[in-house]
């Protein structure tokens, strides 16, 4: 202690510092530090916090990605089958169409067919009274004459002939 008391250091001061210290450590960590630890630990546990939200948003934005990543695959499927469906309703409407015009072609074809065989028994009608007439012209020309037999072999000749020339202007007409 005679080396304190040489440097001129009091060995009770020494005491009273070391209380005094130990006492200013007592009130700061009782009044400073509590409170500062205290609120370092509730801003640790703030950020803890808050991580802990950020990691749970991130997974819900990853669910909510993946989740719309399906939706967009649906609605593109659904697209396509839309598609197919609209192509199959055209493909049908044009069969049903083409499958109209075939039997309103059919038809009219048909209905010519049938306009040309009543012409041409019209015309058949009209050949066999005009035929009728000439047999009836002959007779009477042959009742008003006496004709001798080569005059009358000659005169069904020509009425052949007229009948046959006139039957073929008749089928080459129709």
């Amino acid at each position: 202690m005679e080396i304190l008391e040489q440097l001129g250091i009091e060995p009770g001061m020494i005491v009273v510092n070391i209380a005094g210290f130990l006492l200013l450590v007592w009130v700061l960590r009782k009044f400073a530090f509590g409170p500062l630890t205290e609120i370092v630990a509730e801003r640790e546990d703030e950020i803890d916090g808050d991580l802990a939200e950020a990691e749970s948003q991130r997974e819900a934005a990853t669910r909510d990605a993946a989740a719309m990543d399906a939706e967009l695959a649906q609605v593109a499927e659904r697209s396509r089958e839309l598609m197919a469906e609209a192509r199959e309703r055209a493909d049908a409407t044009r069969d049903e169409m083409v499958a109209r015009a075939r039997e309103q072609a059919d038809r009219i074809v048909s209905e010519g067919k049938r306009s040309v065989d009543l012409s041409a028994e019209d015309a058949r009608a009209a050949l066999r009274e005009e035929t009728v007439q000439i047999a009836m012209d002959i007779s009477e020309r042959a009742l008003r004459s006496s004709l001798d037999e080569e005059r009358q072999v000659a005169l069904v000749d020509a009425f052949i002939a007229d009948v046959q020339r006139r039957a073929t202007e008749e089928g080459e007409g129709a």
